[in-house]
């Protein structure tokens, strides 16, 4: 309720100004804390400079990630991609990080080469996690999808499948990659 959100914030104030040289991590709770109170108001200011403050706390990911899902909820592609930009800047090496923002790219259907390129990276990281890989190459198969590059996504959907093959949702990408093709064949001059 309303009046617990004051009490924390008064809270996270006070603790901030009373303790200046607090460690870190309990400064960096008090400011996302405090920013996310900002951010349920609409305003954005204080998650950027969250994330300018403390990029390297663990949840300056997950500001990125409500940054991105905010933009996106209001069809601010300009600021979602800015967003995507800047978590790839600070996370280049983090496969949820080049998953998500090739999903996205597929979603939006822009920036599909880079797309594909961050979720192959992805794939290399993730070799010691096959349930996890198995999730990126369905990404990747849906960039290639969206490329227009059939019969890749069909092949990259069956390594997903051969990694789980129980998932009724692989399946389905796999129906829908191998119609998506039957349905180009009719279009292609014979």
């Amino acid at each position: 309720d309303r009046k617990e959100s004051d009490n924390a914030k008064k809270y996270y104030v006070e603790l901030l100004e009373s303790f200046p040289n607090i460690d870190e991590s309990m400064a960096s709770t008090a400011r996302f804390e405090l920013a996310y109170d900002e951010f349920k108001n609409g305003n954005m200011d204080p998650f950027n400079d969250f994330v300018n403050n403390f990029s390297t706390s663990p949840r300056a990911k997950m500001v990125l990630s409500y940054m991105a899902r905010f933009y996106k909820g209001e069809d601010n592609k300009v600021s979602e991609l800015g967003v995507h930009r800047r978590m790839l800047a600070l996370y280049p090496h983090d496969p949820s990080v080049l998953n998500g923002y090739a999903w996205r790219m597929a979603e939006m259907e822009l920036n599909l080469e880079d797309a594909l390129l961050k979720t192959r990276y992805a794939v290399e990281l993730t070799e010691d996690d096959k349930d996890f890989q198995a999730g990126i190459l369905d990404t990747e198969a849906e960039v290639l999808w969206k490329l227009g590059r059939f019969n890749d996504a069909i092949l990259t959907i069956e390594k997903s499948l051969r990694i789980d093959s129980s998932s009724d949702y692989f399946m389905d990408q796999k129906m829908k990659f191998v119609n998506a093709k039957k349905e180009a064949r009719k279009y292609v001059p014979a």
